[in-house]
């Protein structure tokens, strides 16, 4: 590529007749001046470009970074609902199992109980009929003891044991 110093340190050979020198000399120190402003642009364009570039390279990377980053993060967060749900699952399985056993333990106490509570009435209903039973025979005993005293004393059965024997 032609610098601005090539053109400013061109020399031209001289002919008959040739061109006017300080007319030649003037115009190229012209151009020189002129395609060193734009040579001087042109590279500072080249260094803006350069360096856009490399940002815009670099923009790219964290593009490239944060979509890997979501798409991991939506992965995870999927992961995470499967878990939960499956956990969730497992928590509801548990507690139907415990629901179901607390009834079943329910069902055999309730069972355990009124076989008890059975028992307990055949019990207090036998121990009734005992009582009554040994009641009734102690009222006899009474009567029978009150009789032979009467019998015994030569007397005729007194008013209140003929009463009692009527009941």
């Amino acid at each position: 590529m032609l610098t601005p110093m090539d053109i400013h340190n061109k020399e031209f050979k001289k002919g008959m007749r040739g061109y006017n020198t300080e007319d030649v000399d003037s115009f190229l120190d012209g151009l020189a001046a002129d395609y060193e402003k734009v040579y001087r642009e042109y590279s500072e364009l080249k260094d803006r470009c350069e360096k856009i570039q490399d940002k815009l390279a670099q923009y790219e990377k964290i593009e490239a970074t944060m979509n890997s980053t979501l798409m991991l993060a939506q992965e995870t967060a999927e992961n995470v609902k499967v878990s939960a749900r499956k956990e969730a699952d497992l928590i509801i399985q548990e507690a139907e199992n415990q629901k179901k056993q607390m009834l079943s333990e329910t069902s055999l106490n309730m069972s355990t109980a009124q076989q008890d509570m059975d028992k307990l009435k055949a019990q207090t209903n036998a121990f009734r009929a005992k009582c009554r039973a040994l009641l009734t025979s102690q009222l006899r005993l009474l009567d029978d003891m009150a009789l032979d005293e009467a019998n015994d004393a030569g007397a005729a059965e007194p008013v209140e044991l003929a009463e009692n024997k009527q009941e």
